[in-house]
């Protein structure tokens, strides 16, 4: 049986290396973050679409992409479009692309926010040889695995998901309602979508959906690093209809506009005013009106990386990706709790391989 396991673990560094890691990383980085941009091609001139794209659902994986009705667009504007993810800095280095597809659009005031499906992905971040080693491995764990009945994904869409994630993905938590009935959970497929709009998704098969559909405002806190454990145990809050403030591990005060109890150390609170929501399949996808916005520290922000992302940005080290999963593990199970195993649902949106969750 030695043997056995000797020449499985010399198999597994010939085919991997070190690019074995967990499917998200949590960083600590300034907002907005500059580490990459993202770009639209195939409708004239590229331009940055960074923070006016988030994505809308997992599964079918859906992006959205915000635009001026300006543009007099169509879906025939549309058929050849592709967002690539850039190194910022540096020689801008492309680290991922995603072929889209035109599927609907959402029409709200001076904007158009336009659906996308992904149709193929490349990913720059591992060398090929590893990136296809885990792709058969990624193969072989879906074959073998059973997901929830709502969250099937491609394995094209998988890989387009992954794709997104090298684009740094804020960690919000979201306050809704009252203390007599209100909820705070925390999710990461959210973003801006210019001119004061927001747009976010949630799992439709989940209570806190329904509650935001319902009450139609929230107010949406960014995380600091130190306390990034803390918003993911709140997980769990995505089933459950309205919690008991009192049983938080935190202290609340009421938000500007709305008086939603939004947590004293968030770095920043903005209140969202829905204006749209759509089904589309896994989840629902809201779009709001963004109607104040505080600032309350300078912390780094927590954000959400894919580890293929992580890789590259720390230039393969060994010594760096083992400290940084040390870190990473630190800051989603607290200093105090090394042998729990994390649970934020919504920060993994797509399941790739074994240790992913949905």
């Amino acid at each position: 049986m030695r043997l056995i396991e000797e020449c499985r673990k010399r198999i597994q560094k010939i085919a991997f290396g070190n690019t074995l890691l967990p499917q998200e990383f949590t960083l600590g980085l300034v907002e907005p973050q500059s580490e990459v941009s993202v770009w639209l091609y195939g409708i004239g001139t590229p331009h940055e679409v960074t923070d006016q794209l988030t994505t809308a659902c997992t599964a079918p994986l859906c992006i959205c992409i915000a635009f001026d009705k300006g543009h007099k667009l169509s879906e025939n504007s549309f058929r050849t479009v592709a967002l690539r993810f850039c190194e910022r800095d540096g020689s801008k280095r492309v680290l991922g692309e995603i072929s889209l597809r035109f599927r609907s659009a959402i029409s709200i005031g001076s904007s158009e926010f336009i659906l996308f499906q992904a149709r193929k992905s490349t990913n720059y971040c591992l060398p090929r040889p590893r990136l296809w080693a885990h792709y058969l491995l990624q193969a072989y764990s879906q074959f073998k695995r059973s997901d929830p009945s709502d969250i099937r994904m491609t394995l094209r869409e998988q890989r387009a998901a992954v794709v997104t994630f090298i684009r740094p993905h804020p960690l919000y938590l979201a306050s809704v309602g009252d203390r007599t009935n209100g909820n705070i959970f925390p999710m990461n497929l959210a973003g801006d979508l210019g001119k004061g709009y927001f747009g976010f998704a949630l799992r439709e098969m989940r209570l806190a959906a329904h509650l935001v559909e319902r009450v139609n405002h929230l107010a949406v806190s960014t995380v600091p690093l130190p306390w990034c454990s803390v918003a993911f145990r709140l997980a769990c809050n995505h089933k459950k209809e309205s919690i008991d403030w009192r049983q938080l591990p935190f202290e609340t005060k009421p938000s500007m506009t709305f008086g939603i109890p939004v947590p004293n150390f968030a770095t920043r609170v903005r209140e969202i005013q829905v204006e749209k929501s759509q089904k589309i399949g896994s989840h629902r996808f809201f779009v709001g009106r963004i109607v104040s916005g505080q600032v309350q520290s300078k912390e780094l922000q927590a954000c959400i990386v894919h580890g293929f992302y992580q890789f590259w940005r720390l230039g393969g080290d060994s010594a760096m990706l083992q400290a940084s999963m040390a870190e990473d593990l630190t800051n989603k199970r607290g200093p105090d709790n090394a042998d729990c195993r994390p649970s934020l649902e919504c920060s993994r949106p797509f399941s790739t391989l074994p240790t992913s969750r949905s």
